[in-house]
């Protein structure tokens, strides 16, 4: 009589998943990029062409379990958002900003990026104004009405894009306006004006 053959079942071995590398390079094109691209070239219009703070030449990239945001600054306005896109965290060089194409690139330099978080005023209702709106005009009322002018220039924002608006209550004059939406925060340091006819429409205000 024949033994009967012993089958042995091989445990399958489980591999682990290979970890995503992310990418060192940022490209965002016109017409493959339509949500990310409008946004990017708005960013990097923030970016300081200053030659004493070396810095503020480049963008900052952060990651989370949210995804990547970028920021930018010049040290007078300050633009941060979150893209659908892959990329490792650091300093990045521009290497292209056109009207087609957008291309970065992640640089060596140890140099460190300010912490901008530092500069965000309270946005809790006891202390500003909160307003909601659409585009730079928006803001610009907004904001000369409560006190707060700003350069129209300055203002890192798309026309068609929502934002709430903060506006400090106490020396409205001297503390950055907060542009904030689900995905980008701008922060807009005012200007001051001398002219005796807007000396003139504070005391008024004031004395209102």
């Amino acid at each position: 009589m024949k033994k009967p053959k012993i089958i042995q079942k091989s445990t399958p071995v489980k591999r682990p998943r290979p970890m995503k590398r992310r990418t060192t390079v940022i490209e965002l094109h016109s017409k493959l990029h339509s949500r990310d691209f409008p946004r990017m070239r708005t960013l990097l219009r923030c970016v300081s062409s200053d030659a004493t703070r070396p810095i503020l030449h480049y963008v900052q990239v952060e990651t989370d379990e949210d995804g990547v945001k970028v920021t930018a600054t010049d040290g007078k306005r300050l633009r941060s958002d979150r893209f659908s896109i892959e990329a490792s965290p650091g300093l990045y060089e521009i290497k292209a900003n056109t009207a087609r194409g957008v291309f970065l690139t992640k640089s060596r330099s140890q140099m460190k990026f300010p912490n901008h978080k530092q500069v965000i005023p309270s946005l809790k209702p006891k202390d500003a104004y909160i307003l909601k709106g659409v585009g730079s005009r928006f803001v610009l009322w907004a904001s000369a009405a409560l006190g707060c002018r700003l350069d129209p220039s300055m203002i890192a924002l798309a026309d068609h894009e929502a934002v709430t608006l903060y506006i400090q209550k106490d020396c409205p004059e001297l503390y950055p306006a907060v542009l904030q939406n689900d995905r980008t925060t701008v922060i807009v340091m005012p200007f001051r004006v001398t002219e005796p006819w807007v000396r003139e429409l504070d005391e008024l205000r004031k004395a209102a």
